[in-house]
């Protein structure tokens, strides 16, 4: 979570996926999020902070499209 919170900007967003503002490691779907949505979100997460500390992050779940 720290290493997101460093590396993205506070209020990312895209549609209605967002990160949590109680835990950096939780994305949300605010409402109508779409597969995309999330995709977006997590791919941008993980560019930013690899390009920002070096670090690959890993999904903790499987995407199912």
């Amino acid at each position: 979570w720290e290493v997101i919170k460093e590396s993205v900007p506070k209020n990312i967003q895209f549609g209605d996926a967002v990160i949590s503002n109680k835990h950096a490691n939780f994305f949300i779907n605010k409402n109508n999020a779409s597969y995309k949505d999330m995709k977006m979100l997590i791919d941008f997460v993980k560019e930013k902070v690899k390009s920002k500390t070096g670090v690959n992050l890993d999904l903790e779940i499987i995407l199912v499209e």
